[in-house]
């Protein structure tokens, strides 16, 4: 009779951090072999009230920092819902990126995803990106980010795949100051300086996380 080994709980845990990583990093939408990213800030604010600025869709740029313009699209309301649609205009030095999205799942106070249909002057061929909020251990609201992407070649991914996740860390910063203070548009430039160093300075360092599958 063979002796039973027995497994350290340690490593047991590993195993299954290691699987669900590589099962994430394989994951394949409508075809697709998907890479992504995750992030995540405290907001120090009512999950509710994430959750109304969060769903501020169409006319986002009205309060946002990183977005130049953006306006509903083909008929579609302000507030996210499913099938909403808008464009928006992210700067990007000499042309702004041009994106069309649209709305595809939503569960109400919780979070919605859009895919990205149409883009000019950023190489990606497909890109699904999730909002969301949840609370943690200490009761606090997080608000979260989930991103999909596959650029168009090689080249385009090692190249460009730190600034697409830069940048979606630069819109929770933006969502996390105007959800604190109620300030529309502050420079991003601030919002790096007042968040990410003070992180970096051990002020709170639960405050930021970032999770990339490459």
């Amino acid at each position: 009779m063979k002796k039973l080994v027995k497994i350290n709980p340690r490593w047991l845990l590993l195993l299954v951090i290691m699987a669900v990583t590589q099962m994430s990093a394989q994951d394949i939408i409508d075809g697709e072999k998907m890479k992504f990213f995750e992030n995540k800030v405290i907001v120090n604010n009512s999950p509710e009230e994430v959750w109304r600025i969060l769903t501020a869709f169409g006319n986002v740029s009205s309060f946002h920092a990183t977005i130049d313009d953006s306006f509903a699209i083909n008929g579609s309301a302000e507030e996210a819902a499913v099938g909403s649609e808008r464009e928006i205009q992210i700067p990007d030095g000499v042309n702004n990126i041009i994106n069309k999205e649209r709305i595809i799942h939503l569960i109400d106070g919780v979070y919605y995803t859009y895919e990205v249909y149409e883009s000019e002057n950023f190489p990606i061929k497909k890109m699904q990106v999730t909002f969301g909020l949840r609370r943690n251990f200490k009761g606090q609201t997080i608000l979260y980010s989930k991103t999909y992407y596959k650029f168009n070649n090689a080249i385009a991914s090692r190249l460009l795949k730190k600034k697409l996740n830069r940048a979606n860390m630069d819109s929770l910063l933006a969502y996390k100051y105007f959800m604190e203070n109620g300030e529309k548009n502050t420079e991003i430039k601030v919002l790096r300086k007042r968040y990410v160093e003070s992180v970096k300075a051990g002020e709170d360092d639960d405050m930021i996380s970032s999770i990339s599958v490459n």
